[in-house]
């Protein structure tokens, strides 16, 4: 399917209110082609031959002949405003509602793709293809199918008058027309071209910025805000030569067009004048009248060759967003899913294999099981596979291999919204929306009562920090938290996932940024909170999960021990020696 047969889908919908901006623009159309009449009866019925009057003019004096033809020419030009006015906010109401259902469809997508499509794309690109990018369905439709279709109807309509009033002048307008033409095709691709390296360029640019900001504090501890400003102006460049390069293609182009419409107009002038001279029955007014409409002839015609131009640089936009649409999904990713029923919290995980690169195994042949009120922990060194492991249970990612069930369901059969609505997880970067620490808790359960947020907050060691907070749970904590500390940031982000109270826990390194007191008093708190689910729990301090029901210990991507804490340690393996580390 092609470029443009992708964008009309888009239109379908909205064809009943198409076919009404149509109407309104025909008339609109038919009013400005009587445009020119009134100044050739002043020039030939008043000027030039007095008493030659159109039957239209109710009054045969001068000063009421010409305040008549002054009154026809408001009122035309009035009705023309008012209906282009109409149904061009018609035309740009529609383009508009096609954009936002653009934009919502891609906003959607990207949420729906994995981490690992999201892992290989940098989000200010995606950013731009959602905001910027997806604006181009709305130049497919204004400025190429209104422009193209009241462009083609305002031709029409002035061939036929041209072609009544005269036949050899009419041709002589149209020899231009094959130039015009080559001058479209020339430039075509060029602009295409260009406007795509532009996007690219744009894009680079607020990758830049939005890296910048969000890295800001390591910029200033490093010193490097020169570098920055130096990648940035470098990019910054790059994107103004890119600017540079369409603009003059484009004004190189008007050119050409504006010289050939041009030399039309000056052939015209020169056989029209001599027809005048020649023969009485084409009158000064009749040429002017033709020349009018030459100009008028001549505007659809660039506006045709602009408008190609135009959605020659929308498709380059409009290619970059159907590519999101288009990105496969792969294994597990089905787009219609039956929700997972209900859910005790029984989770096996059976000979399951994963990588993020092919050819890279990150995890293979993974085996375990889990019991509701179950407590097991993954311990390993750096870049073991915990973190990804404990990702393929929500299905962040999927598994390539093996299967995942949960009460005998396999979890790639069911809708992803369905399995994570049933599983809690404490990431180990604390992630928090810009808003309350209220906001921040029902962020996992909306209906949340107070007594409840408080009940979780305690439970994480939090409430005496919220308690003496200025707004207490109103208190607002800024962007990812940051008027607070990386401890009170974790702690808020273990009682969010408290309080959503799922089958299923999940906590990636819940205790790395906290106190060893406060860690030894969450690890006696988590003791009652993990007497449901089943709860999974990855950490370096292995102390903290030393009397789990189980520790399976993981080095490059494979379990090679598993048993209680007590039970590894007498066996003298690879727990023991990261034990005694």
């Amino acid at each position: 399917m092609n470029i443009y047969t992708r964008v009309s889908s888009y239109y379908r919908p909205h064809l009943g209110s198409i076919v009404g901006a149509l109407v309104l623009m025909m008339l609109a159309i038919g009013f400005n082609i009587l445009k020119p009449w009134p100044l050739k009866y002043v020039v030939d019925g008043l000027l030039i031959e007095s008493g030659r009057l159109p039957w239209w003019l109710p009054v045969d004096t001068f000063g009421g002949a010409l305040l008549s033809a002054a009154a026809a020419f408001v009122i035309i030009h009035v009705v023309w405003g008012i209906l282009h006015m109409l149904s061009t906010y018609w035309l740009i109401e529609i383009g508009l509602r096609a954009m936002v259902r653009l934009r919502a469809e891609c906003f959607e997508k990207l949420h729906a793709l994995s981490l690992k499509f999201h892992n290989g794309h940098n989000s200010s690109d995606l950013v731009y293809r959602v905001v910027y990018d997806a604006q181009s369905i709305q130049t497919f439709f204004n400025q190429g199918f209104a422009t193209i279709v009241g462009s083609g109807l305002t031709l029409i309509g002035m061939l036929i008058v041209m072609w009544q009033m005269n036949v050899l002048l009419t041709l002589l307008s149209l020899s231009v027309v094959p130039f015009l033409l080559l001058t479209l095709w020339f430039f075509a691709k060029r602009v295409r071209q260009r406007s795509s390296e532009v996007q690219t360029r744009e894009s680079t640019v607020l990758r830049l910025v939005n890296d910048s900001l969000r890295n800001l504090k390591l910029i200033r501890l490093m010193n490097r805000h020169v570098q920055e400003k130096h990648f940035f102006d470098r990019s910054c460049q790059e994107s103004l030569l890119a600017n540079r390069a369409l603009n003059r293609t484009n004004l190189v182009s008007t050119l050409a067009v504006g010289v050939i419409i041009t030399c039309g107009g000056a052939i015209l002038l020169y056989f029209g004048s001599g027809q005048v001279v020649a023969d009485s029955a084409f009158t000064v007014g009749d040429l002017l009248v033709f020349l009018a409409y030459l100009a008028m002839f001549y505007q659809p015609l660039e506006q045709l060759t602009y408008t190609t131009w135009a959605v020659e640089g929308a498709a380059a936009h409009a290619e970059r967003v159907f590519e999101v649409l288009d990105y496969e999904q792969g294994k597990g990713q089905q787009k219609c899913q039956p929700d997972l029923p209900g859910i005790r919290g029984n989770l096996e995980v059976n000979d399951v294999s994963f990588s993020y690169e092919t050819g890279k195994p990150v995890l293979s042949d993974i085996s375990f099981a889990v019991r509701p009120g179950e407590t097991v922990a993954f311990v390993g060194g750096t870049g073991a596979g915990k973190t990804t492991l404990l990702s393929l249970i929500p299905r962040l990612y999927e598994i390539e291999s093996g299967q995942v069930t949960i009460d005998g369901h396999d979890i790639s059969q069911y809708s992803r919204y369905s399995l994570r609505e049933q599983i809690s997880m404490v990431l180990q970067e604390t992630l928090l929306i810009d808003g309350t620490v209220l906001e921040n808790l029902c962020y996992a359960r909306p209906a949340a009562t107070g007594d409840q947020c408080w009940n979780a907050l305690r439970a994480a060691q939090a409430a005496e920090y919220v308690e003496s907070l200025p707004d207490q749970l109103d208190t607002q904590i800024g962007e990812q938290g940051v008027r607070l500390s990386g401890g009170q940031r974790q702690r808020i982000g273990i009682a969010r996932a408290i309080l959503r109270d799922t089958p299923v826990l999940l906590l990636d390194e819940p205790t790395s940024s906290l106190d060893l007191k406060t860690e030894a008093d969450l690890m006696e708190a988590f003791r009652a909170v993990t007497a449901k689910p089943a709860t999974l729990i990855v950490t370096h301090r292995l102390h903290t999960i030393h009397h789990c029901d189980r520790i399976y210990v993981l080095n490059q991507g494979r379990i090679m021990e598993s048993g209680s804490g007590p039970e590894l340690l007498s066996r003298k393996g690879l727990y023991h020696a990261l034990y005694n580390a």
